[in-house]
Order: C-alpha cells, then structure tokens, then sequence
C-alpha cells in the first residue's frame, strides 16, 4: 500500500516540473501546421500527469475499507473513457482548421484577380496555403461515377467557379489587349465536363457603365471525362467540342438571337491513359483543387449553384 502512494505522489511531482518546463519551451517547438494543435511537450506532461492521476485514484480505491475488484476495474474505465473524447475535439479542431484555410484562400484570390494580378510573393502565399489546404484532404474517390455509368453519384458533380489558377494557358488570356477574362467555370454533369470562359471587351472595364453598355461572349469547351484504372483521384478528359455564345451585346440581350458558333472536335486517335488528364488533390462540399498534367498548374474552384452568365 505504501508502495502504491509514494509511486503516485512521486509521478505528480513529476507532472509538476514537467509542465512548469512546458511553460520555459519556445512558441517555435509547437508544431508548425497549426496553431491549434497542442506542442508535443505539452502532450508529454499531460500524459505523466494523467498517469499520477490515474495511479492517485487506484490506491484511494484500495486504500477504501472493502473496495472490490470490480470496483477498482469502473474506476480505471472511467478514465479511459474520458480518454475517447480527444479524437472528436481534434476532428473538430481540424474542420476549424480547414474553413480557415479555405477563407484565405478565398480571400487572396479576390485580391488577386484569381491568379491573373498576384505578385510572386502572393504566389508563394497561396502555394502554402494550397498545401496546407491537401494535407486535410479526406476525399480518396473522387473519380467515383465520373463515367456516368454509375449509381453512385460523382461528388464532383455540380456547378464550380475558378478562384485561383496558376495554369499558363490559362492566366496568358489576361494579356489579351481587347478581351478581359470574366467568370470560369467547369461543370460536371458525368461524363460530361464542360469549360466555360466568360468574354468581356476590355473597354467595358476602363470606362462608367453608363458610356460602355455591356457586352459578353461565353467559350465552351466540352470534354468527356473517365476514370483511371487504379487512379481513384484521377479524371481523364477527351475533348469533344467548342461554342462561342453570344451572350451580351451593347446591353442587348442576344442568347436567343445570335446563333452560337461552334464546332466538333474530330477524334483522330485514342489517347494514352497519361495524357490529357488531372488529379483530384482536395475535395469537399464546397471547394475543389484539381492539378492537370498538361500544361501543367492547379486550379482552385469553389461550388456555386448556378453558371448563369
């Protein structure tokens, strides 16, 4: 009996130090990713001062007069079960995390112009952010009934809005000296996916809406999309054709006037299953990151209800 108590007396001493150490450890031993997370230091202490806690509540079970074993096994289950609850609290801290993450990411591509305006120190920014973003990532099929062959839906499928790109192809249509890029989208209706460039005569931006009446011409760019055998976060896409819609003209309405232009793409071959395709890095309810293969870079999109112009 003696023995029991002077162990648990000796090990909350040593919880005691322990954490009046914690309390001298730099912030910058905390662990980089998140603020939120707790040190490992801070872990250890906690760890030897729950054992003493633990081994405190054993020898007052035994030193009660008719303490029974079954007794003793409720009291040290009681424990473990307050235990259970440090999972939960860490998910929850980590979905606070994640909408953190995805509010600045939001925030530094209306800043800079989704990519087209940002300065390479944005640049870098948003590379870490992005980073930090797909190590959250809990998706691991987002191929799933892509091939739109599936009962299961594709959580891909909906309406996303490009928020930042770092794609060259992309990002040269703002050095357009008479076009201004306007909303991008891609919609996945499987197995069709479709590119949507929004148009809008560069003038439109530099003068008062009331001297410019508006003006907008819409791309369309339709592709198949299809799994990849033993690739669950990859999408391939076989492009199949392209629209101009004129949308807008000189404050007109021309969507049921103007004929759309466009035509089909001729299938001359069958590709590869390592060309023309791109891989799911983050997935969830309302944000997507994709990084295509050719040309390369990564987009960023945000879910919305609708595509309208």
């Amino acid at each position: 009996m003696m023995n029991v108590r002077r162990t648990a007396l000796l090990l909350a001493v040593v919880g005691s130090i322990r954490g009046f150490c914690d309390c001298l450890v730099p912030a910058s031993f905390s662990r980089t990713r998140s603020s939120n997370v707790p040190s490992l230091a801070f872990v250890g202490s906690a760890s030897i001062a729950g054992t003493a806690g633990a081994a405190t509540g054993m020898a007052a079970s035994r030193s009660k007069p008719g303490a029974s074993a079954s007794q003793l096994r409720s009291s040290m289950d009681e424990d473990v079960v307050s235990d259970s609850f440090a999972p939960a609290q860490a998910d929850d801290a980590t979905k606070a995390e994640t909408a953190l993450l995805k509010t600045k990411l939001l925030q530094m591509g209306a800043s800079y112009d989704r990519g087209f305006g940002a300065s390479p120190r944005a640049r870098s920014l948003m590379d870490t952010l992005i980073g930090d973003l797909e190590d959250r990532n809990l998706e691991t099929n987002a191929a799933q009934g892509i091939d739109g062959d599936s009962a299961t839906p594709s959580p891909l499928a909906g309406n996303w809005r490009m928020v930042w790109t770092t794609a060259s192809d992309v990002l040269v249509l703002g050095a357009n000296p008479l076009i201004s890029v306007g909303a991008i989208y891609q919609i996945f209706e499987p197995p069709i996916v479709t590119n949507i460039i929004d148009a809008i005569p560069r003038i439109q931006n530099l003068l008062p809406p009331a001297m410019v009446p508006s003006s907008l011409l819409r791309a369309k760019v339709q592709t198949r999309g299809s799994s990849r055998l033993g690739k669950p976060m990859r999408v391939g896409l076989d492009f199949e054709s392209v629209k101009l819609e004129p949308v807008e003209l000189l404050g007109q309405d021309t969507s049921g006037v103007l004929p759309p232009l466009g035509f089909d793409l001729p299938k001359l071959f069958e590709l590869p299953d390592d060309v023309g395709y791109f891989d799911v890095t983050f997935l969830d309810d309302d944000m997507l990151i994709i990084r295509q293969n050719a040309p390369g870079g990564l987009f960023v999109l945000s879910r919305v209800d609708d595509a309208s112009p």
